[in-house]
């Protein structure tokens, strides 16, 4: 074989094995592309995605106002409930004063046990106003908790300059710089147990008033001779204003009507004064 014949061949064989290198780098590429797509299917979402829809922090609160038949025995149920769905009275008002006592209480409530006691405070009596409210703070948190983060390395930092530094001057500022930065944490972290506690405890306030007719079973309402005596003593005052209403109107009626009172007497007394005298000649 030539020379000329042996330096073609060395090339030809090295075109084949770029060709043949780059066919298996690109099968090879494609094979972990395929490997990466099944590992993990199009449209399967992932579990941290899941985890941030599910740890919404939300803060639920909400008023209603319930007539009762007794507002002491309400309050009561409505402790006892609290207490034993792990919740508390946070604020309590009652008025004692009057023929109706009232009562206005907020209870804390798990929220996990939220609307078991929205269901029950409902029952009471009759159910009136219901105001809901639910407001989002996750974004909030996940700021607070970024600063927090953010405050800590600064800390950890201001710790070591504190260790290594010898001269007083720059002691005295890394040390008035950390008390500032611990002071941020501090108040951070108190946000955050705010924040946390608000979300874990939901609000609820219930207005509670008494009215004689209320009853826990809606279309029967109880009366009692109190009671009785109040309604008839209303229909008293109803029918009395009902009565003179009609008095005053005709009292009104006939005084519109005096003007002509007077003309329409002398023709009525010269019609019967005619009639007299004619029966007076016949006779």
């Amino acid at each position: 074989m030539s020379r000329k014949h042996l330096i073609w061949s060395l090339i030809l064989f090295l075109v084949i094995s770029l060709i043949a290198s780059a066919c298996s780098s690109s099968t090879g590429s494609k094979n972990s592309v395929d490997s990466d797509e099944t590992s993990s299917p199009p449209g399967e979402p992932s579990s941290i995605g899941d985890e941030q829809t599910s740890d919404r922090k939300v803060i639920y609160s909400a008023y209603l106002s319930v007539k009762v038949t007794d507002v002491g025995k309400a309050v009561q149920e409505l402790d006892a409930k609290a207490a034993n769905l792990g919740g508390f009275v946070s604020e309590s008002n009652r008025n004692h004063t009057g023929d109706s006592p009232t009562a206005n209480i907020t209870f804390r409530i798990p929220r996990a046990k939220y609307s078991e006691f929205l269901t029950y405070a409902r029952a009471l009596g009759e159910f009136g106003t219901e105001k809901i409210d639910s407001t989002d703070v996750t974004e909030e948190f996940v700021d607070l908790e970024a600063r927090l983060a953010n405050r800590l390395v600064h800390e950890e930092r201001l710790l070591d300059m504190q260790a290594k530094t010898e001269n007083v001057e720059d002691l005295l500022a890394v040390e008035k710089e950390l008390a500032r930065v611990r002071e941020d944490i501090e108040v951070i972290e108190g946000q955050l147990r705010y924040l946390s506690e608000k979300v874990d405890m939901a609000t609820i306030s219930v207005y509670i008033s008494e009215d004689p007719g209320a009853t826990e079973v809606p279309g029967l309402k109880p009366v009692g001779l109190g009671e009785t005596l109040r309604r008839a003593l209303k229909a008293i005052v109803t029918s009395s204003t009902v009565f003179l209403d009609i008095l005053s109107y005709i009292v009104i009626a006939l005084a519109a009507l005096l003007p002509f009172a007077l003309p329409i007497a002398i023709i009525v007394g010269l019609i019967l004064l005619f009639r007299r005298k004619k029966k007076q000649a016949q006779g």
